[in-house]
Formats: C-alpha cells, structure tokens, sequence
C-alpha cells in the first residue's frame, strides 16, 4: 500500500490527514459494493459464493469513487428552486436503444412536476445513477440551488455541477463554472477532497459570493478553498 500525506488548510490553519492509496486504481471490485444506495448487490440468480466471479462489472463499483461523504445524496429533493414555492426534483432513467456502446445505453435526467422547470439531462454511469444534493441558497438570490456529482468508471476525478434556476429563461444554468485554471476546474473533485467529509460548495462571507472547497494537483494534494462570484452560465444544449 501507498501512504500519501496531504494537508487541509482553512482559515488560516494547517491540519495534516493521512491517506492511504493502493499503488494500483481498481475501478471494478467484484464484491458487495453498490454505487450510492442502488445495486449494492448484484443478482446472478443464486447467492452462493462461487458466483462471486460471475458477477456483472457494469453493476458493481468501489461506492467511494461516485460519492461525496460531506453531502446528503439521494434521488429525490424538495426545495424552493425557483423563489416561487417547493417543487420536487428526482432522477429519471430512461433507455437510450440507439446507443451502440453498454454505456451509453441508459440516460439519465433531473426532473420535476413542475412544468416551469425544465427536465435537465445528467451524467452518469449504466448501474450507476447520479444522486441529487440539496445545496439550499449558498448565493444568497432567494432560490435553492442543487448539484450532483458525476458517475464514471475511469479516473479519480468526478465534476460536481451545481446548478441555478434562471427565472426569465425558464431553464437551469450552471451556478458557476471555472474559466480560470487551465489543469482543471475548481469543481473538478479527486477523491481524496471526496472522501474527507467537506462539502464541495458552501454559503460565501455574504450575498452574492460563494465558497468552494477544491483539491490541488500532486505533489502538495492540499485541500483549499476559495471565495468566487457565481457566473450564472448557461448550459450548453449539446453537453450534459
């Protein structure tokens, strides 16, 4: 096994954590685990041990790589997301017959009864759902904000997006996303920042500033956090 020290620095103070990584990533465990709280077992049809091996890889994953131990993640929130009432938004899988890679096979979509939000298509993983964080209103615009984090089966890195509801255009927006770091994006998360209990995006020192917590590239692997002004982009239509 790898030891890998890295510090956290917050308000002025240095706290050293200890990590400790495989020298090998292993994406794919044939084991009990689940992504989040769906398939955390996977049904071959008998429950033997021996049956270990036949387990299907797009059903089983290692759940610290798709997940954020700071937040609350779960299929479905209630918020008041556009200044206007609670509405409920909840996670949609919907089969996607015309894709040629296993992957690619389910889409996956926010949604809401509401028929002045519109349904906004997520990024995840086959077997592997994005969960929904109910973030509340960290801009201070007197609307909730949400976010979710990105499923895959490649890389430590995993995006957080968090999103906004644009009340003129109807549709949600990115609450920010970072032009500015040319290596990666503030809310680009490794897993050492996933696993360590913050939480990725926080209230700013007062309204209209928000605070995100990122990690650094090697060979420092420093949990940081920053003070931004949210940019409100819009997401592009041909991008999840």
């Amino acid at each position: 096994m790898k030891q890998l020290l890295y510090l956290v620095k917050h308000s002025g103070s240095i706290t050293y954590r200890k990590v400790i990584y495989p020298l090998v990533s292993i994406t794919i465990l044939f084991s009990g685990f689940g992504c989040g709280n769906k398939n955390t077992t996977a049904t071959t049809g008998n429950d033997s041990a021996s049956d270990t091996a036949a387990l299907t890889p797009t059903k089983v994953y290692l759940k610290s790589e798709n997940t954020v131990k700071g937040h609350k993640e779960e299929p479905w929130i209630t918020g008041n997301f556009t200044g206007s009432g609670i509405d409920t938004l909840f996670v949609v899988e919907e089969k996607n017959n015309e894709a040629g890679d296993y992957t690619e096979k389910i889409r996956f979509f926010a949604k809401s009864n509401n028929t002045d939000i519109p349904p906004i298509e997520l990024t995840g993983y086959y077997g592997c759902a994005p969960q929904l964080v109910y973030e509340g209103d960290v801009d201070g615009d007197g609307k909730d904000e949400w976010g979710y984090l990105h499923t895959r089966m490649t890389s430590q890195w995993r995006k957080y997006d968090v999103f906004n509801y644009d009340n003129n255009r109807k549709e949600w927006r990115f609450l920010f996303e970072d032009t500015s770091t040319v290596d990666h994006n503030l809310l680009d998360t490794p897993e050492y920042v996933r696993s360590s209990g913050v939480d990725i995006v926080e209230k700013g020192p007062e309204k209209g500033l928000i605070k995100i917590n990122y990690g650094t590239w090697h060979p420092n692997y420093e949990i940081r956090d920053t003070i931004v002004t949210p940019t409100y982009t819009p997401v592009p239509k041909d991008v999840k």
